[in-house]
């Protein structure tokens, strides 16, 4: 069966699921039950967002950009699904809530992490011998076999956990969003993976948020205006637009400032015609100084 990682944390609506209820792959009968205990535990397993100021101090903000961005690339070289990228960072975050890591140390805790990430999620997950070769030899098996037991005995082996890939699957189903919007949605997901500060943001609001801006971006119908959208995405989310604000603009900024960066591995993925070109085919101009 395959697991589902929709979320509904209100009573189950008949109509979104409708279409699927005969479909042993959607479990239409659990979703609500399973959703809901997800929604509890994002705030149980979500690391401090002020992990780098308070625990680290050989490592920065920056150096997190910087590792993020390599592993979108990594990711895409293995062809691993988006569920590994999204897990993959979360395990480097909660590990480094709970352990100091120097800088020379740091990229070997992204290998493990995605190599951890691409075990639970993955059919054929990649071997230590590929992640030796992607990390140009820095590493040796022992290093990463030791991170490995490190890393789980930190998380205490709590691998399953709430990620903003599987609210973001979920709102973007309900809504039946177009291809467009579904790629704008996950291109801004994976944007905000690269960036600490929205670690302030639960994996449901960052996931509601990147729906609605990428509905605006699409030149959609705004999700939270039209009647109907509006009560499927706060049905199925559970988010207002006043609840949204702040995530929403620094999603803005970050979507804004991201052209200028040097960290550029997720703009270029999604510049593909595999991703409809969103991040070079984006209309900033559609963007309100406000959310309404």
């Amino acid at each position: 069966m395959k697991r589902s990682n929709s979320f509904v944390a209100r009573p189950q609506s008949p109509h979104a699921d409708e279409k699927n209820k005969l479909n042993p792959l959607f479990a239409v009968e659990y979703v609500k039950e399973i959703m809901e205990n997800l929604k509890r535990e994002e705030c149980q397993y979500r690391p401090s967002p002020f992990y780098m100021s308070t625990l680290q101090t050989d490592i920065n903000e920056k150096m997190r950009t910087i590792l993020v961005d390599w592993l979108v690339d990594v990711h895409l070289k293995f062809r691993l699904l988006p569920e590994t990228l999204f897990l993959a960072v979360d395990l480097i975050d909660r590990f480094l809530d709970k352990k100091v890591v120097n800088r020379q140390k740091l990229q070997l805790v992204g290998v493990v992490a995605m190599l951890l990430a691409a075990k639970y999620e993955e059919i054929f997950p990649p071997e230590v011998k590929d992640f030796i070769y992607i990390a140009a030899n820095t590493y040796s098996r022992d290093d990463i076999l030791r991170m490995e037991r490190l890393m789980l005995q930190t998380l205490d082996f709590k691998l399953t956990t709430p990620t903003i890939f599987g609210f973001l699957e979920r709102g973007l189903q309900v809504m039946i969003a177009d291809v467009k919007t579904c790629h704008t949605a996950h291109f801004l997901a994976e944007l905000a993976l690269t960036e600490y500060k929205m670690l302030a943001f639960t994996p449901s609001m960052l996931a509601a948020t990147s729906i609605y801006l990428a509905n605006k971006l699409c030149a959609s119908s705004d999700p939270w205006v039209c009647k109907t959208m509006n009560q499927q995405l706060d049905h199925y989310l559970a988010y207002k637009v006043s609840d949204l604000e702040k995530c929403f603009q620094e999603l803005v900024t970050l979507l804004r400032s991201s052209q200028c960066l040097k960290t550029q591995a997720v703009r270029k993925k999604f510049s593909h015609p595999k991703f409809s070109e969103v991040s070079k085919n984006l209309s900033l101009s559609l963007l309100d100084p406000d959310l309404h």
